[in-house]
């Protein structure tokens, strides 16, 4: 006999996979199959297909630009993070510990503030002061960091704990060993994997990030494409679909490298 508990699960996993998998199938035959949907049955459903649609997109010189644009992004906030954040962890984790629940709610506070508000916020602020900060497309890389660091410092923090930070801080003492020959030859080697996985978690969500580019005016590829799809539509879906699927395995991977080491989400930090 069939428990309930494990009915429950096969139910819940059947609407989870219908609610994503039959939109991105419906999105796959609208892409990447010539065949009309009035037109098909069942003996010509796997034929007409093909990455033309992949190949007309890859030919425009507004998708390029767009991608080349977000992966720049992608890598300067991976490089802004790592430098504020792994430093600023390791020092509350090592020397100041009465600061950590004033860090994990200040990394938690990002996602109380709307994208919107946060925007309009910043925008008023450096509009007087730094004009030139608001015209650089680079300016997404500041709201991308403010906006990935609950599960950054998380994973970093989560790591620190792991490895036992302090203890290894002590025992470096005991031998000569100073705070920035502890930092880059204890600490860094042993934050491989979380700043591994952090990179993951920032390149999947910058890559397809639409707000903050889109209330900034700034090109980036999934602001592209929203324009790029009134004109071909195709060619347009496909590439979204690409993006989306990219995106979905590379959070995945994290999620589970995450999991296999022990690191958690909670908001408190403990």
């Amino acid at each position: 006999m069939i428990s309930v508990g494990k009915l429950a699960r096969t139910g819940f996993w059947i609407l989870l996979i219908g609610y994503f998998l039959l939109p991105m199938l419906a999105m796959a035959r609208f892409a990447f199959q010539t065949i009309p949907t009035f037109l098909l049955t069942t003996e010509n459903v796997f034929q007409g297909w093909g990455f033309g649609s992949l190949t007309v997109a890859f030919q425009d010189a507004g998708v390029i630009k767009s991608t080349i644009l977000s992966l720049q992004l992608c890598a300067t906030t991976i490089a802004l993070t790592f430098f504020v954040l792994v430093p600023l962890t390791t020092y509350v984790e090592v020397s100041a510990p009465k600061l950590k629940p004033w860090l994990t709610g200040a990394t938690v506070a990002t996602w109380l503030v709307p994208p919107v508000a946060l925007v309009v916020g910043v925008a008023a602020t450096f509009r007087q002061v730094i004009p030139s900060f608001l015209t650089s497309p680079f300016t997404l890389t500041f709201f991308y960091s403010l906006w990935m660091l609950p599960f950054t410092y998380r994973a970093i923090d989560g790591q620190l704990r792991l490895i036992g930070a302090k203890n290894l801080f002590e025992a470096a003492q005991s031998v000569g060993c100073g705070p920035i020959t502890f930092f880059f030859k204890v600490i860094l080697p042993n934050l491989k994997s979380s700043l591994y996985i952090s990179a993951s978690l920032i390149f999947a969500a910058v890559l397809g990030e639409f707000t903050f580019a889109s209330l900034l005016l700034k090109q980036t590829m999934p602001v592209y494409l929203w324009s790029f799809q009134s004109s071909q539509a195709r060619a347009g879906f496909a590439l979204a679909l690409l993006v989306m699927v990219a995106t979905a395995l590379i959070l995945g991977f994290a999620v589970a490298r995450m999991r296999r080491r022990g690191l958690n989400f909670s908001a408190t930090g403990i």
